[in-house]
């Protein structure tokens, strides 16, 4: 396993060792030796992981619940036995009991080797899906699932070509989701890869960030981000280099923004495929190329019906929600998700491919077209944000927007009705629930 002085977390305080880590381990499972089940809210990665860890080698399962709504936590743990919640925030006292957890004064642990006991453990960790296309669900995963799916993160630090103990990841998507919970946490617990501990959402927090990696020795970083954050955080990120790879994942990375990244110097630009059933499980270079590199063992099967998802750490084979096209060097290219079909009178095209065309507009700084299923011809509207300080009015962006989506679109997919929202309601790891949808299309007169 690791050396003891092995970094594994940073922050401005300084670094965490796997000697420091095993000791606080210790401490954390003799406290939770009551709980028959762990809901783990802690924001803070370091905390997080050790509650991971904890809770499977007391073999108590684990709950990462789909939001940190109270009745989302409350329905995630309805049926678990005798749960307790992990949680710096006394608010969860309400819904279960609650441990915040300092690292306590003790002996130093034995550099003990943790990851080696927990590769055949069997205790379940829920994750849920985002509930973009219905309510999320609870999809049962292991120590040996996630961390199979982080090894496309660990492939990527290793084509890199920097020594461990310069490079660290910084994380902007949730840990307790499924990308940020293998490409950040399982990167760290499986491979020993030192993850920044704290939240980064603004460009002040990644300025931050890159300041304590810094003191702490660590040189180079690789950005674990999606597009939803990357749209406020490109400047910063073009200003940093210090971060020679970013990696982005949760909703189509936009061409566009691809390339202008990967336009400046010593930074690699990769996107990662997958999905909470699957984990991450394919990578591209998305301002260079459009097919999908399988990683992590992964092999697709094709079936009349489906095509299947398969590799050495899944238990069975996963039927893939997108609809691709194998090529003969192995290769894939995504069609589009199914049911992501757009029908209008007669003429058809993907939803993905229209927000696709819709984030090339420079004066809104988020935007969605909001799509009705129906049976003869779907109705479509779009959402937009204004972009910050722009001196444009509504009718000016409203007239710049059509004028591009006739440039690239047939005008059947160009919608009249467009509706201005001071922010789009999107989850943490920057999707749109289909409630929140539901609810968009209803304030545009399409849906009942």
């Amino acid at each position: 396993m690791y050396a003891a002085d092995r970094k594994l977390f940073f922050s401005k305080d300084g670094v965490i060792d796997h000697k420091q880590f095993v000791t606080d381990l210790a401490a954390l499972r003799a406290q939770l030796q009551a709980a028959g089940s762990i809901c783990n809210l802690f924001q803070n990665r370091y905390q997080f992981a050790l509650g991971i860890v904890a809770g499977l080698l007391n073999n108590q399962t684990i709950i990462l619940p789909p939001s940190l709504a109270p009745e989302a936590i409350r329905s995630s743990i309805a049926d678990a036995p005798a749960p307790v919640i992990l949680s710096d925030n006394a608010e969860h006292d309400a819904l279960a009991a609650r441990l915040s957890f300092e690292a306590a004064q003790s002996e130093p642990a034995k550099n003990w080797d943790y990851a080696t006991s927990l590769q055949a453990n069997p205790t379940e960790i829920h994750v849920y899906s985002s509930g973009s296309t219905r309510q999320p669900k609870c999809n049962v995963k292991t120590w040996k699932m996630l961390r199979g799916g982080a090894a496309i993160t660990d492939q990527i630090l290793q084509e890199l070509e920097v020594q461990p103990s310069e490079v660290g990841l910084l994380g902007t998507t949730p840990h307790g989701h499924m990308y940020g919970l293998e490409a950040t946490i399982f990167a760290t617990l499986g491979f020993g890869h030192a993850t920044y501990r704290d939240t980064i959402f603004y460009p002040a927090d990644l300025e931050a960030a890159i300041e304590a990696a810094r003191a702490c020795g660590i040189s180079k970083l690789v950005l674990i981000t999606s597009p939803a954050h990357l749209r406020f955080l490109e400047a910063a990120i073009l200003a940093a280099p210090e971060i020679i790879c970013v990696l982005s994942a949760t909703a189509p990375f936009p061409q566009a923004l691809a390339q202008k990244l990967a336009a400046r110097d010593n930074l690699k630009v990769m996107e990662i495929y997958g999905s909470t059933e699957t984990g991450s499980m394919a990578l591209r270079q998305t301002a260079f190329e459009e097919a999908w590199s399988l990683s992590a063992g992964f092999e697709l099967q094709k079936t009349p019906a489906t095509c299947l998802a398969a590799a050495p750490h899944l238990p069975v084979p996963i039927a893939l929600e997108d609809e691709i096209e194998q090529h003969p060097d192995g290769r894939f290219t995504l069609l589009g998700r199914a049911g992501d079909m757009v029908s209008v009178r007669g003429k058809r095209s993907r939803l993905a491919a229209l927000n696709a065309t819709l984030s090339e507009v420079a004066e809104i700084s988020d935007g969605v077209f909001l799509h009705d299923k129906r049976s003869e011809s779907d109705a479509l509207a779009i959402a937009v944000v204004p972009l910050q300080g722009s001196s444009l009015s509504e009718t000016e962006i409203r007239s710049l927007v059509r004028r591009h989506l006739l440039l690239h679109l047939d005008a059947a997919f160009v919608p009249k009705k467009l509706l201005f929202l001071p922010e789009i309601p999107r989850s943490a790891t920057g999707k749109i629930t289909r409630a929140i949808t539901i609810d968009l299309l209803k304030k545009a007169g399409l849906h009942s």
